[in-house]
């Protein structure tokens, strides 16, 4: 049987007047949701799973966010009076909290009301540097802030991080001011900055609660969580200590940011008591449970059921009676195969190693992996910038993108790779087996990737094995360089293609680079980048970067998806933002036309 954590909100008035006015009888605005996959806890430093960011991104606050519906992205405040300060160098940061911010009661401030303050988010930001966390954020800020290395290096000698140590580059010059300096200018610090990564946890409840910190969550965010089954089960409760924030946005001049602006502007957030995540993995019964109406919103509508409810990108006509309501969007993603560059098998710089990598993505056909394994519901990606970040050119096309299987076959014959003994396989140029083990997870989508791949590959020859393992394993095996090849996906954190790119720097090995790719030509555009403006410039260091990846093939681009997001007539406020994980705070429950319904 599974555990249950049940999180005790000691001192907190759970009444519905605590949370939503002084009508006691008034019921509980709840908000149902379904998540895709389990949580694996709440600790923003440790997690770079969405399913558990999510949660974290609600509970704990970061200095920056965006304008909930400005498009372009919009940074703005959050916890700061404004927007930083910035050096004309982009190298020296100075960040102003506002006053009269408060932590969720807990055990650990003794009684005492905790206000946020400057040093707690110099403390959080030096979590993501400590060597024993092993943060997969950690190269957000990795080799950046002044005087960091020494302290790093010393924590990584002697397994403990001195969070007392001075550093020169994170300083909170008083209660309310946070400074940081660079090594280099890097312009996109504002964006990291507005990361659920980056929320602020205090140091009290980090040293009371140790490892176990992440069942512990205390920030001073919109929620609290109020009750956890392990991969289940979340239950989060509106935090009747959090700031008073009104809603205020840059609407777009569109009838859907209209209704928005009419149902949110000036109310105060968050907007529901309560929200009710239950973890359902395979599409089908999240599908069946919205259209039974257990749950309020769909977000990510199971691909498979795409032409059933929004065909031709338009809501269906029978979910639009019921009065459905359809939010499609063109993800800011990629989609790629990667391969493990230190693999003795794909792995490599040599020719023959790229030919044999380039000679796979031939024969996969990305158009029959939109028709078949998407439901139509992505488009090709022809180069690793998505479109929407900045770096992305339209006009760009992939010159290895093709679906070409003769190609494929005869790149492996010119480079060595023949079937000798007659069984139908080929072998490696020395004589071994040629075998490739490819990874996904146990899921129905999934297993539509994994038979395309692996006809594919038959087709040219070459075979392959299955790795079955749940995603958080996969992503655990991926940061220790143990898996050989698997298709994965990245979501926009911000819109800038170092974003992208990051995952290709070779430093960042075991951590978001899980092909392991390392090519001194890259990393020196990716240096070099990290310190430039958004310019013309800088955006053809992007391409050529761009262009080294095509060319070496560390992953084989498949495609950036297109996601539709259905919502019952009950809820009001949501508009999917591209870089804020959650609209749970601004969404609004209409309680009474939900009931009327379920009757």
């Amino acid at each position: 049987m599974t555990p249950r954590v049940s999180i005790a909100l000691a001192g907190l008035c759970l009444c519905a007047a605590g949370f939503a006015g002084p009508v006691a009888a008034a019921p509980l605005k709840v908000l149902r949701l379904a998540a895709l996959q389990g949580e694996n806890s709440f600790d923003p430093v440790r997690e770079s799973e969405e399913a558990s960011l999510q949660y974290c991104e609600n509970i704990f606050d970061s200095m920056l966010t965006y304008d909930y519906l400005a498009r372009p992205a919009k940074l703005v405040p959050n916890t700061l009076s404004a927007l930083p300060e910035v050096s004309a160098d982009g190298s020296v940061y100075t960040f102003n909290i506002k006053p009269g911010i408060y932590f969720a009661p807990d055990a650990a401030f003794n009684g005492r009301r905790r206000e946020l303050v400057a040093a707690d988010y110099a403390f959080s930001l030096k979590r993501l540097l400590d060597p024993k966390l092993r943060s997969p954020w950690q190269f957000l800020l990795a080799g950046k802030i002044v005087g960091a290395e020494p302290i790093v290096a010393a924590a990584s000698a002697s397994g403990r991080f001195d969070y007392d140590a001075p550093m020169a580059g994170l300083q909170a010059i008083d209660r309310y001011t946070l400074r940081i300096r660079l090594a280099a200018p890097d312009f996109k610090l504002p964006y990291i900055l507005a990361t659920a990564a980056t929320g602020a946890l205090a140091r009290e409840v980090v040293e009371r609660y140790g490892s176990d910190v992440g069942a512990h969550p205390v920030g001073t965010g919109p929620y609290l969580l109020r009750e956890w089954i392990r991969s289940s089960r979340v239950v989060l409760e509106a935090n009747p200590g959090y700031r008073e924030v009104r809603f205020d946005a840059e609407p777009e001049d569109t009838p859907w940011d209209a209704a928005v602006m009419k149902a949110l502007d000036g109310r105060r957030i968050p907007l529901n008591d309560r929200i009710e995540v239950n973890v359902i993995e395979e599409g089908q019964p999240r599908w069946l449970a919205f259209l039974n109406r257990e749950i309020d919103v769909i977000e990510i509508l199971p691909e498979e059921f795409a032409n059933v409810a929004a065909p031709n990108g338009r809501i269906a006509p029978n979910l639009a009676t019921q009065g459905i309501r359809l939010f499609r969007e063109a993800k800011p993603d990629v989609w790629f195969t990667f391969f493990n560059m230190e693999d003795p098998v794909v792995g490599g710089y040599t020719p023959e190693k790229i030919a044999l990598r380039r000679a796979i993505a031939l024969s996969i056909n990305t158009q029959a992996d939109i028709a078949i394994v998407r439901n139509n519901q992505a488009v090709q990606a022809q180069s690793v910038i998505p479109p929407g970040i900045a770096g992305y050119d339209a006009n760009f096309r992939n010159p290895f993108g093709e679906y070409n299987p003769a190609r494929s076959k005869a790149l492996l014959d010119l480079f060595g790779y023949l079937d000798r003994d007659g069984d139908g396989y080929r072998e490696l140029p020395d004589g071994r087996p040629l075998v490739i083990e490819y990874a996904s997870p146990p899921t129905l989508a999934s297993r539509r990737m994994d038979e395309l791949i692996q006809r594919s590959l038959e087709e040219i020859g070459i075979r392959m094995t299955l790795k079955k393992e749940k995603v958080p394993e996969l992503r655990k095996l991926g940061k220790q360089g143990k898996l050989q090849m698997r298709t994965d996906g990245w979501q926009a954190d911000y819109p800038d293609a170092e974003n992208f790119f990051q995952l290709l720097y070779g430093p960042n090995a075991g951590q978001a680079n899980y092909s392991r790719f390392n090519l001194a030509q890259f990393n020196k555009m990716y240096e070099q980048t990290a310190a430039m403006p958004d310019s013309a410039e800088r955006n053809l260091l992007y391409r050529q970067m761009s262009n080294l990846v095509l060319v070496y093939g560390p992953w084989r681009l498949a495609v950036h998806r297109l996601q539709n997001h259905l919502l019952h007539p009950w809820v009001a406020g949501y508009k999917k933002h591209p870089f804020v994980m959650t609209a749970w705070r601004y969404l609004d429950v209409d309680v009474a036309q939900r009931e009327a319904a379920l009757r």
